[in-house]
């Protein structure tokens, strides 16, 4: 029995990308990826223990990317367990260090289908006012031996989209550093994504920069990185990552945009008797 047989519908992907505007990522048709049994889902809450991410002070007090990727990915778990035939596994549910590859390996152990990396933004040395959400996607067409998704570029891209119209429906801008197109960014391991040298996979397509998603891409693991706001606007942080309760809508924006992608569907609800 085949888990995944699936179709990708005609999307215009590439006109889609062209224009950065929100209007054209909202009114563009998400076509479902199909997904006839149970898919399992790696949450990975970035950085950890001695990797604090991103960090600056508040009223005080010094807040750190790790402890609200960790928070962001904890209530996805939830919201995501409102779905049917969705299993979730997390890299971390607590602040330890854990490195790249071992998350990678530990979504592959989990026979995981998706990961799905949980991060807040800061900004590079040249864009000290960036504000806004980005999502980071492979660049390559690359396909591992063995890879369960037939066309991982696609249906990352499809994630991708799905999880950015999501997040802008909160109000959150599209980000434009790093090239971010309609708030995606591929970025290649070469001098034109800032690299020193250039790295390939074994089809000879350029690599990923970014090493997580280089090496899901390397196992046939389709994998992005959803960069929710920047932590260091104070005007993002108030807006979406101050209070629990925005944290939660990140969550359930997340979970909102993996499910349409991935054609999930919400369990009955059940009521009192």
């Amino acid at each position: 029995m085949q888990k995944f047989q699936k179709y990708i519908g005609s999307l215009l992907l590439a006109s889609i990308l062209l224009s950065s505007s929100a209007s054209s990522i909202i009114a563009a048709e998400i076509v479902p990826i199909e997904e006839p049994e149970k898919v399992v889902l790696c949450i990975d809450a970035g950085h950890g223990g001695e990797t604090d991410g991103a960090k600056y002070e508040y009223d005080g007090v010094m807040v750190k990317e790790k402890d609200l990727n960790l928070q962001i990915a904890l209530h996805l778990q939830e919201e995501l367990g409102k779905y049917e035939n969705v299993e979730v596994v997390l890299t971390r549910t607590e602040d330890v260090t854990i490195e790249l590859n071992p998350r990678v390996e530990y979504a592959i152990e989990q026979k995981a289908d998706y990961l799905i990396s949980i991060h807040n933004n800061a900004p590079g040395a040249q864009n000290p006012d960036q504000r806004g959400c980005m999502v980071l996607t492979t660049v390559s067409h690359y396909q591992a031996p063995g890879a369960k998704i037939p066309d991982i570029y696609t249906a990352s891209e499809i994630l991708s989209l799905s999880v950015v119209d999501k997040l802008q429906k909160l109000g959150i801008p599209l980000a434009a550093e790093l090239g971010a197109v309609g708030g995606l960014v591929k970025r290649p391991y070469s001098p034109e994504g800032q690299a020193r040298a250039t790295r390939y996979y074994q089809d000879n397509s350029v690599a990923d920069y970014y090493a997580l998603i280089r090496y899901s891409i390397e196992k046939g693991l389709p994998a992005i990185i959803i960069e929710h706001a920047y932590l260091s606007s104070e005007e993002d942080y108030r807006a979406y990552l101050e209070t629990e309760e925005s944290i939660l809508k990140l969550a359930q924006a997340d979970a909102e945009g993996i499910a349409e992608a991935l054609g999930l569907v919400k369990k009955p609800e059940v009521i009192p008797e």
